[in-house]
């Protein structure tokens, strides 16, 4: 990492050393300074400034502030996007400000959408934009991690917060059972995985748009059922080279919590309520030592981010090129996560008829994992010492267990069993008898945690390059090629000190993967634009294909530490996979609008999948909006009132088919068999059964909506209603066990997606030196299983050792849970050890008898709850006076509930001394606790998400050395999260998603979630 940095700011240094060195040219020159603003005396940041007939000029500031050197008798040529040129002689002065006019074809806000741009005015679909002002300010590892709360309907949860994972993205709704659930991400055109998120530096992003409604993704046929996010990245811009800097460094740390209780709090407790200390807690006192396993694990880390650019050009060819470095420690012990990212953009204009460009965006990651659940991690007594010392060591028994402590020395990772049956009364560890106060066998935490290494790297090559020839005015034809390569490495050791198996338990594991995906588009694309008419057309055809080989192999029985490779002698298990994928696609789409004021949109695509059957292959995905800009219409034009008011509906059709490859046919798996010469053979079994009928999952959606702009723009906002039904679901159906397989997959079933969605912009307060504006969003969803093979009521099991369920019912969610309601807790006499463990409770609780006949059994189950949450919401302020500025956002989220196992392992609830005596009256009224309501909890938060606060350097302060502008910053990240009264836990956005175990039918399940954490950080702009 110090390598890395050091390399930075050398790099850094050089940049600016070299923006020193600039010598003022002429000998007849002079500092000329002043502001560009506005029609309203609002500054303009960015505006370009040349001295005519010269490449010398700048660039103002954040507050539209410039500074440069010219003659007497130059002239200055000021051009910025949404205003027009503007010509201004010098005349000797020094100090010349600025207005610049709007220019109003050049005004409309222009929103990227599938294969091209729209004018926002004329958008009919429900797409979001969100531009990146101070987004890359936010000390995160990830773009999609900057996105939480700022598009209405996407719900970005924290499922896994260690640095560098992804988060759970969801845009209205779960549409899939067995498929996954994941927008489409699509990056400057090529779709791309959405783990390629997390390699992309957010200093890059230009903006970002989201489009929620099936009328506006359904260019992407295919796989636009879930939503599309549209990442554009930043370009070169006509002018001088112009640097910039933006860098960070902070702190991460997760706030106090009470899940654990520490030996002082349980020694008043058995106190208070038994009148005096148990032997446990006498020999726990007398031992003397005390971990805080939330801080021992929880251990917080610094974030660091630096990003350097240089963009500029001419007329005929603009660049940038930029480089990043990022680490992020995370919060955990072993966590740690590191992004070099390059990327380098050129476009040039051969002629008034040819233009090219490229793109290249080489990357790298590097994560080390916290290798076990958190929930196994802090679940150890708090009692229990990290290592042996001078001073515990003599509460070592190495008489017990035929003397598996024998040998402990000083600094070894102390063990629970070490300490058990200590006789008070002798005041020595004896064989047999006395006082035990272990509670697992299992080996010390932070031996599970150091002694385990679980790393991944991943290098990623994305590029693009294009070729646009225009045939004749308004009709061009592009052809672009691209796509990306990634080789990833994941390598896990388990060493001898790792488990309390030790030598037994090693093993090292190396997994490597070759990814290459590459996408070819070529659209004739068609704009005509008269007083009346402005219509624009595509129509194209793309091909993609994805190959790719991977292999695994495994180790076990080292002696020794040392060496973590796998030599051949240790190998004990090992295999390689190959795969292809392609994708065709024809799409075609039509815009059109009468008197700027009658919007139509139609669109088509057809996409063939290798993964599908050679009958069902393609899929059609047609989609059409329309909209009426009421406020153009001769009775609202002149409103002072209604500056904007637009009605839109859309519909459409997209396509899910997010399953493995080669599922249509029957697959075959080898498998060894050793006969009577005891040779060993090698075979194959079926592995499904094939499904050549396998077909596009399809979602259809409508979508009415309303835009609404008052007072000049000072206050405005959209609502949007939609319903989203999906058809043919992919799903694995139960099949009679004759077959030899639990279920096969087929097209069957039906969910519903519907909601509301609010947008609410607000310019509150706005003069010279004063403003203040306001965003806010609201979602509700109501996700609704409509039809369902096999009948209704399906329940799933997650964990077979501990059997929580959930159930699948018509006109419910897809996923609800499933099981008893608590009634109260057991008498503490009934309980065999009611004051230890240290933060116990009883194994067992009553529940209701909700069917009334007197009885607990099956029939009492109901539903407990959901795992989706009834509303999501954020309010956005952005502040600025004079030379400082503060922005700040709360988050929330309604209605969530999560099934959170990690009590059973902190509160020691399936101890042998939790459970009831054997006097225990009423053994048939209770249930385990986790089968019960007692661990359903209310995942409801509310977050104040990010806050920044910066401040911009005068003019004349930094003009001296060359910095044309600077601003330093504080920016933080949950400095408020608060939870429900009812979540015990660290992270109530947290769901178990491992190795394939959770599914849309049993969401919401919660082991070990990682924390949410809290960050600030300082940081730099400067530009120059």
């Amino acid at each position: 990492m110090i390598k890395h940095f050091t390399k930075l700011l050398k790099w850094l240094l050089l940049a600016i050393l070299t923006c020193f060195s600039i010598h003022l040219y002429g000998q007849n020159t002079q500092l000329v300074q002043g502001q560009v603003t506005d029609e309203n005396k609002e500054p303009l940041p960015g505006v370009s400034i040349l001295i005519k007939s010269s490449k010398k000029g700048t660039v103002s500031d954040l507050n539209g502030y410039y500074t440069l050197n010219a003659a007497p008798d130059d002239v200055l040529t000021l051009s910025f996007i949404g205003f027009k040129t503007k010509e201004v002689p010098v005349n000797s002065r020094s100090t010349i400000d600025i207005n610049l006019d709007p220019d109003i074809q050049e005004l409309s806000e222009v929103v990227v959408i599938g294969y091209g741009t729209q004018e926002k005015s004329h958008i009919t679909g429900s797409v979001s934009r969100v531009t990146n002002e101070q987004l890359d300010q936010i000390p995160l590892s990830r773009v999609d991690d900057a996105l939480v709360g700022q598009v209405s309907g996407v719900n970005i949860q924290q499922t896994n917060p260690t640095a560098g994972e992804e988060p759970t993205i969801r845009i209205r709704g779960v549409s899939s059972i067995t498929g996954n659930s994941n927008p489409l991400i699509v990056v400057d055109g090529i779709a791309v995985g959405s783990d390629f998120l997390g390699s992309i530096d957010m200093n890059d992003v230009e903006s970002v748009e989201v489009l929620k409604d099936a009328a506006s993704s359904a260019i992407y046929g295919s796989r636009g059922a879930n939503g599309v996010i549209m990442i554009t990245t930043k370009k070169g811009k006509e002018g001088p080279t112009r640097f910039s800097y933006n860098g960070y460094v902070g702190t991460k740390q997760v706030p106090d919590n009470d899940v654990l209780s520490s030996v002082d709090e349980w020694t008043s407790y058995v106190r208070n309520n038994n009148g005096e200390l148990t032997d446990e807690m006498e020999y726990i006192n007398l031992l003397g030592t005390q971990t805080d396993w939330q801080e021992v694990m929880m251990d917080g880390g610094v974030i660091q981010s630096h990003s350097i650019s240089a963009a500029g050009g001419n007329e005929k060819t603009r660049f940038r090129a930029a480089g990043s470095y990022l680490e992020d420690e995370g919060v955990l012990l072993t966590d740690n996560y590191e992004k070099i990212n390059f990327r380098v953009n050129v476009d040039t204009k051969v002629n008034d008829k040819i233009k090219f460009g490229l793109m290249v965006n080489p990357s790298y990651t590097a994560q080390r994992r916290f290798p076990i659940g958190l929930h196994d991690a802090i679940r150890q007594s708090p009692w229990l010492p990290l290592y042996i010392d001078e001073n515990n060591i003599q509460y070592v028994n190495r008489l017990r267990d035929g003397g598996a402590w024998a040998d402990v020395q000083i600094g070894d990772y102390a063990q629970e069993r070490m300490f058990d049956n200590y006789d008070l009364a002798a005041g020595m560890p004896v064989e047999s008898g006395g006082t035990s106060i272990s509670t697992t066998s299992n080996t010390n935490p932070l031996a599970k945690v150091l002694e385990s290494d679980d790393r991944r790297t991943q290098s990623k090559l994305f590029t693009n390059t294009y070729l646009t020839y225009n045939i004749i005015e308004g009709l061009s034809f592009t052809s672009s090629l691209g796509g990306d390569f990634r080789y990833s490495r994941n390598n896990n050791w388990t060493g001898t000190k790792a488990t309390r198996n030790g030598v037994g338990d090693t093993e090292s594991i190396e997994y490597t993967s070759v990814q290459t995906h590459y996408v070819t588009t070529n659209n004739l694309s068609f704009e005509k634009n008269t007083s009346l008419h402005s219509i624009s057309a595509i129509l194209g055809f793309a091909y993609e294909q994805w190959n790719g080989r991977s292999s695994r192999i495994e180790g076990a029985g080292y002696d020794f530490d040392y060496i973590q490779t796998i030599p051949s002698t240790n190998v004990t298990g090992a295999n390689t996979n190959e795969y292809a994928e392609a994708l065709v696609s024809y799409l075609g789409r039509i815009n059109y609008a009468f008197k700027d004021k009658y919007l139509l949109s139609v669109s088509l695509r057809a996409d063939g999948s290798s993964k599908f059957g050679s009958d069902y292959q393609y899929g059609v995905f047609p989609a059409f909006s329309g909209g009426w800009r009421v406020s153009e219409e001769n009775f609202l034009k002149q409103s002072d009132f209604i500056s904007n008011l637009k009605l839109r509906f859309s519909y459409g059709t997209t396509g899910n088919n997010s399953i493995a490859n080669y599922q249509n046919i029957g697959l075959l798996g080898s498998v060894g068999a050793v006969f009577d010469d005891n040779a060993l053979s090698v075979g194959f079994n079926p592995l499904n059964i094939a499904n050549p009928e396998l077909r596009w999952e399809k979602a259809v959606e409508i979508n009415p909506g309303i835009d609404v702009d008052l007072l000049g723009g000072k206050f405005g906002f959209g609502v949007d209603y939609y319903s989203r039904r999906s058809r043919d679901l992919l799903l694995l159906q139960p099949v009679p066990g004759v077959t030899g397989f639990p279920s096969a997959l087929v097209n069957r079933g039906e969910v519903e997606n519907s909601g509301v969605e609010v947008e609410v912009r607000r310019n509150s307060i706005t003069t010279q030196s004063f403003r203040w504006s306001t965003t806010a969003n609201l979602s509700h969803n109501v996700n609704k299983v409509i039809e369902f093979p096999g009948g209704d009521g399906l329940i799933t099991v997650i964990d077979p050792k501990r059997a929580s369920e959930w159930i699948t019912q018509i006109g419910s969610p897809i996923s609800s849970f499933y099981g008893y309601v608590m009634d109260r807790e057991i008498d503490p006499q009934y309980i065999k050890d009611p004051y230890y463990p240290i933060n116990a409770e009883s194994q067992d609780v009553y529940v209701k008898d909700l069917n009334g006949d007197g009885v607990i059994d099956t029939d009492d189950r109901t539903i407990l709850g959901s795992p989706y949450p009834k509303l999501i919401w954020s309010v956005t302020n952005n502040i600025k006076y004079a030379n400082f500025d503060l922005s700040f956002m709360f988050q929330g989220s309604h209605g969530a509930k999560v099934r959170n196992m990690d009590p059973q392992y902190v509160n020691n609830q399936f101890a042998g001394d939790q459970d009831y005596t054997t006097d225990f009256p009423d053994a048939d009224k209770v249930v385990e606790r986790i089968f019960t309501d007692d661990i359903v909890m209310d995942a409801s938060y509310i977050a104040m998400r990010n806050l920044n606060i910066g401040y911009t350097i005068p003019k004349n302060v930094i003009g001296k050395v060359g910095i044309s502008s600077a601003r330093v910053y504080v920016a933080a990240q949950n400095l408020i999260y608060i939870t429900s009264k009812d979540y015990r836990g660290y992270n109530p956005e947290g769901v178990y998603e491992s190795s394939g175990d959770a599914t849309s039918l049993t969401y919401g399940y919660q082991r070990g979630a990682a924390p949410i954490y809290r960050s600030v950080s300082l940081g730099l702009n400067i530009d120059f």
